[in-house]
């Protein structure tokens, strides 16, 4: 009776943690898709930046003191758009992310942070500097 109580009152800590889990896009997360799921993954990435870049400075259009802030936040899109995206397919990200979750030390890496990763070796980053980079994201996983 005693153990059929415990079960039951631990089971739905059991399940939240399980569920946070499933939750999180990381390498576990990312090993577990099919190759048509992260395709899509990706397309939702790229569409979600050019939002998010939309957000950035859709409150401050009218402003007109926040006019210097605004061409510096488009010039740093448009610059590291330029420089990680050009000519950089959905198919070439899930091949980098394939390849970096391939590693064990990678998986708690959340999928924001491994694309980074990998546009910074697609744009030809140094393998030091870029294994520097690796190191520090590892590090502070939450």
């Amino acid at each position: 009776m005693k153990h059929t109580l415990c079960v039951l009152l631990l089971l739905p800590v059991l399940t939240f943690t399980c569920q946070a889990e499933e939750n999180r896009r990381d390498g576990n997360w990312w090993n577990d898709q099919p190759p048509a799921t992260k395709l899509g993954y990706m397309i939702g990435f790229f569409d979600g930046m050019t939002l998010g870049n939309k957000f950035s400075y859709w409150k401050f259009i009218k402003d007109e003191k926040q006019q210097n802030c605004l061409t510096q936040t488009g010039a740093s899109y448009t610059e590291f758009s330029e420089k990680f995206l050009a000519h950089v397919t959905n198919g070439q990200l899930v091949d980098g992310l394939d390849i970096f979750y391939k590693d064990f030390r990678n998986r708690r890496i959340e999928a924001d942070n491994a694309v980074w990763l990998v546009l910074n070796s697609i744009a030809g980053k140094p393998q030091a500097e870029l294994d520097k980079m690796i190191e520090n994201f590892r590090k502070n996983v939450q």
